[in-house]
């Protein structure tokens, strides 16, 4: 009895030492929230450069709209790669799914995922795909926005 005894408390020991799918998907969640909350910061800098372009844009147009055909529309290629920046963080932050069990004051305006619903690998999987997502967008921020900057002189960004 006693063997038995003591070998169930030791599988339950290591049990309740190794991680859990959820743990590893809190961990990963937040992570992800660190990149979000890097680059949020930097959408108001993109608003700032997209406008600074569009004016400049408007600018060339009324001088000689052929003379400078060439500039405007590469102006205009990089004022959509802004706002497809600025899309993709508002669509990464409209689908992003908590973790069950995540502190609500970290999470507040994420939708929960049921457990009933997601089997734990199922959460890690989302999580690690919510991760590359805000890496992606975060790449494609810092680009548009140097993309961005090599345009405009110092004083208009």
């Amino acid at each position: 009895m006693n063997r038995l005894y003591a070998t169930l408390v030791s599988v339950t020991f290591m049990i309740g030492c190794q991680p859990s799918a959820t743990t590893e998907a809190q961990e990963i969640y937040i992570e992800a929230m660190e990149i979000h909350d890097e680059v949020m910061p930097r959408m108001g800098e993109i608003m700032q450069l997209r406008r600074a372009i569009e004016a400049r844009i408007d600018s060339l147009q009324q001088l000689d709209s052929a003379a400078y055909a060439d500039t405007v529309q590469y102006m205009q290629f990089v004022v959509r790669n802004l706002q497809y920046a600025d899309q993709a963080m508002m669509q990464w932050m409209r689908n992003v799914k908590k973790v069950p069990g995540m502190e609500e004051a970290q999470t507040s305006y994420q939708d929960e995922m049921s457990m009933e619903t997601i089997d734990t690998t199922n959460i890690v999987q989302i999580q690690r795909s919510q991760k590359t997502a805000i890496e992606q967008v975060k790449q494609q921020m810092e680009s548009s926005i140097e993309q961005a900057q090599s345009l405009l002189t110092p004083d208009e960004n």
